[in-house]
């Protein structure tokens, strides 16, 4: 029913869920701030972490004595290690009038605060304090114009929430050819904010998770709902409970163009005879990382011949394998042998071997034949447990109508469902 729904309905509805969402979700920020909120910062100076600097060169840059910066990382060992610091970020130091060290303030994770301060003897004391956080539940929605990169970005968010989008539906889009003009996307997804005391506000500090996500074309709709497995971890499925998640991903990697695709029939360009190409050719710049297009086991990895830098990855028992030609490097860690999990990276992109440039050469094989990788039909994941279906099917009534694509009527009292956010 919802997945072949037309989805310009949710705008019926978009006010009811503006209204809940803010009721639900958006934390009372006065009455945190009254709890949590120092004291207004005097005589701040903010240092920037520069690669290769200790916190002592840091400190002494900024003209504190060498005792009081001998001191200081010395006391922020007890909470923090200053090894640890990450060239970019910044610290916070707090002077007095005299230019005296009162305290020193760093931030390594977004809920956390560590440094040292002043204590009445004159020394440092540690401390490492949790910062105020709350998540609110966020809807949005667009129309692609030239790409789905572009059309995320006008509505105000950022490459991460446009690669958890399409990472939903990365096994029946290739998002990087088959958008076209006026397909439309939807958003329901978890942004985290946490209290700086620096600014006295709340600032954005990353995405949590997308709770449903649709995305219409001209011929057809995909409306995917959250899940919990077993293990906890997310999953997405259509509203019957089959998996969005399929065997093998429709490309291994974001590509700009394919420029050359399988062939029994080619002239290859650098030897200059017709020969057959198993495989399709993805350009892409040097070091765009490669990944796994199904879970198997690394058969082969290092050279081979005319694919240069190459790895052979055995699907199924090897009913399937996956051949990644004329990569630069491998990624750290893997040999012959070793199990990858679908979505991890292998290597990145190169022009070893017989390549005119950058690309990856992709090579699927059936029972030891080539096939063409862009019109196989991989089949889905396992859809959910039927003795879980009712509790999947409430879950994914209440993400409709908090996507606008059902009227408050059809709910009970006791929605949303208990446990819904994990």
């Amino acid at each position: 029913m919802f997945k072949s729904m037309p989805l310009k309905l949710l705008f019926v509805f978009f006010p009811i869920f503006y209204v809940i969402s803010s009721l639900n979700f958006a934390a009372p920020a006065k009455e945190l701030r009254s709890v949590n909120s120092p004291e207004p910062l005097q005589n701040a100076r903010s240092l920037k972490i520069r690669r290769g600097a200790t916190l002592e060169r840091l400190l002494r840059q900024a003209g504190v004595p060498r005792e009081q910066s001998q001191q200081i990382a010395l006391s922020l060992r007890e909470v923090f290690n200053p090894r640890r610091l990450r060239a970019g970020d910044r610290l916070l130091l707090l002077q007095d009038a005299s230019g005296a060290v009162q305290e020193l303030r760093y931030q390594p994770a977004s809920e956390l605060l560590v440094g040292v301060r002043r204590d009445g003897s004159g020394g440092f004391v540690a401390f490492r304090d949790s910062l105020a956080s709350h998540v609110e539940t966020t809807f949005v929605s667009g129309t692609v114009r030239t790409t789905l990169y572009d059309a995320v970005l006008q509505i105000g968010e950022s490459p991460e929430l446009i690669v958890a989008f399409s990472d939903i539906f990365q096994w029946d889009i290739d998002f990087f050819i088959d958008p076209r003009r006026g397909d439309r996307f939807y958003i329901l997804f978890e942004k985290k904010y946490v209290y700086d005391p620096q600014t006295q506000d709340w600032r954005f500090s990353g995405y949590g998770d997308i709770l449903a996500a649709a995305y219409e074309k001209r011929d057809t709709t995909l409306l995917a709902y959250s899940f919990p497995d077993a293990k906890g971890r997310l999953r997405y499925y259509d509203i019957r409970g089959n998996s969005f998640q399929k065997t093998f991903l429709k490309s291994p990697l974001n590509y700009r163009r394919i420029t050359s695709y399988f062939s029994t029939r080619r002239r290859h360009p650098i030897l200059k005879r017709v020969r057959a190409h198993t495989g399709v050719d993805f350009a892409a710049p040097t070091g765009t990382p490669i990944v796994a297009a199904a879970d198997g086991k690394i058969i082969h990895i290092g050279w081979n011949g005319g694919y240069g830098k190459c790895i052979k990855i055995s699907h199924k028992n090897g009913t399937f394998v996956t051949l990644y030609g004329h990569l630069s490097r491998y990624a750290k860690g893997l040999k012959k042998g070793s199990t990858v999990h679908q979505g991890q990276v292998i290597g990145y992109v190169g022009a070893t071997g017989l390549a005119t440039g950058p690309h990856l050469h992709y090579t699927m094989y059936y029972n030891g034949r080539p096939i063409n990788p862009l019109k196989i039909r991989p089949v889905a994941g396992k859809p959910i447990p039927k003795d879980r279906l009712p509790e999947f099917q409430q879950r994914a009534r209440w993400l409709a109508f908090q996507m606008g694509l059902l009227p408050a009527e059809q709910f009970a009292d006791d929605f949303p469902p208990e446990g819904l956010a994990r």
